[in-house]
């Protein structure tokens, strides 16, 4: 008997009517043979809401009160699953419902953003034998202290992954409110495709850099443990289509091209006139680390007097906090000046081939440049090469680069 877990999103459980449809699809696949495991997110903007309902009590509750902003959170896909567990049931079902602490999912003890340690999966096993369909409450766990824990962002996904790596699944599918991965945002690309299949490192690549169809610790973990993952949409009647994420045989050595990303909300931070050491280039960014603050890229360039040039990207909400801890620093390393680049995206470009490949930078530069589109910064993956551009370009970058890669087309 095949064991397949499923995954549903906000959108897919956002009402009684969706979460019906999810029931009788869990139903058709139980009737059919298989073991399921089902892991559900909130009800639509439910952890807004909460996340909201927390400020109107006290300001800034992450920080202040993370246990109980926590114990909070959780209350929304404790609804979910037991709306979808009695909705199961009327389609004559067994269905049982389990928080993350109840199915065992371990975590480490950091409150609001906790990562997972282990799985014990014993009591989902032994529901699954009962013959029973078993629903999880996604993004949560337990920590050793017994404490309830939330796993930020992407936390439903990360749960289902891990389920699955867990239980030996045989497939983990991904349900959300689009078909599948695409060459690039179809919102603003209007020709991009949708991928058949994705390498687990394109995709993590794809993740990290503003794709939102899947978080990359999701999928992370599905290549760590060669988990096999299907994102689809719950919207669509038939499950066929989708893409697969799994890790893509016989690539060589030749460019092979999986899509664009983006993401906004990005900034440029330049501290001028440094001194030419390690010294000054470590202190600044352990002032930057010990305020959790971020960095995507960092380019140090000396100048023709002796004197270096560091360009930093952040996100724009740390670039104010940036900017003061850098100017605090300014005359204890002996730079000259500090400014900063608001309203910047950063796109990505990503596939296998590129790193060594003459004529991918050209092709690309070109590219924007016909365009009109400015390059502020570029940085570089074994995988990935992404410009940061401004926010109001941000589009026609995208179209400009699936365009001259020619990513409409299935030769990628």
């Amino acid at each position: 008997m095949s064991l397949i877990v499923q995954k549903y999103g906000g959108t897919s459980v956002g009402t009684p009517e969706r979460i019906r449809i999810v029931a009788e699809r869990v139903a058709a696949e139980r009737r059919a043979g298989a073991d399921v495991v089902v892991v559900v997110s909130a009800m639509g903007h439910t952890t807004d809401e909460l996340t909201a309902l927390a400020a109107r009590v006290t300001p800034d509750a992450r920080r202040k009160h993370p246990r109980e902003l926590d114990m909070l959170l959780t209350a929304g896909e404790r609804i979910t699953m037991a709306l979808v567990a009695m909705a199961i049931r009327d389609c004559g079902i067994e269905a049982i419902s389990l928080t993350g602490s109840q199915a065992a999912i371990i975590t480490d003890g950091t409150h609001t953003g906790a990562r997972i340690e282990e799985v014990r999966a014993d009591r989902v096993r032994e529901e699954l034998g009962r013959g029973r369909a078993v629903i999880i409450a996604g993004f949560q766990g337990v920590s050793r202290a017994r404490e309830v824990t939330t796993l930020g962002r992407g936390g439903s996904d990360t749960t289902a992954v891990a389920l699955s790596a867990a239980l030996s699944a045989d497939r983990c599918d991904i349900f959300t409110d689009v078909d599948g991965v695409y060459t690039a945002d179809p919102r603003r690309v209007p020709d991009a495709r949708v991928l058949a299949e994705v390498d687990y490192d394109d995709m993590v690549e794809l993740a990290a850099s503003g794709a939102q169809v899947t978080h990359p610790r999701a999928v992370e973990i599905g290549a760590r443990y060669n988990v096999p993952l299907r994102v689809l949409s719950s919207f669509s009647s038939s499950d066929r289509g989708g893409t697969l994420i799994t890790r893509r045989k016989n690539r060589m050595e030749g460019l092979v091209l999986t899509g664009l990303a983006s993401a906004g909300g990005q900034a440029k931070l330049t501290v001028r006139g440094l001194p030419p050491t390690m010294h000054a280039m470590t202190t600044i960014m352990s002032a930057l680390a010990a305020e959790r603050i971020s960095v995507d890229t960092l380019t140090p360039a000396d100048r023709a007097d002796g004197r270096r040039q560091l360009q930093i990207t952040v996100q724009e909400a740390d670039i104010d906090h940036a900017v003061e801890l850098c100017r605090a620093l300014l005359s204890q390393l002996g730079g000259e000046s500090v400014d900063a680049q608001r309203g910047l995206s950063k796109v990505t470009l990503v596939g296998s081939g590129m790193t060594g490949l003459p004529g991918v930078y050209a092709r690309s530069l070109e590219a924007l440049l016909a365009g009109g589109i400015e390059v502020h910064a570029v940085g570089t993956s074994s995988v990935s090469i992404s410009f940061l551009v401004d926010s109001a370009l941000e589009d026609r970058t995208l179209q400009a680069l699936h365009t001259a890669f020619d990513l409409a087309k299935e030769s990628g």
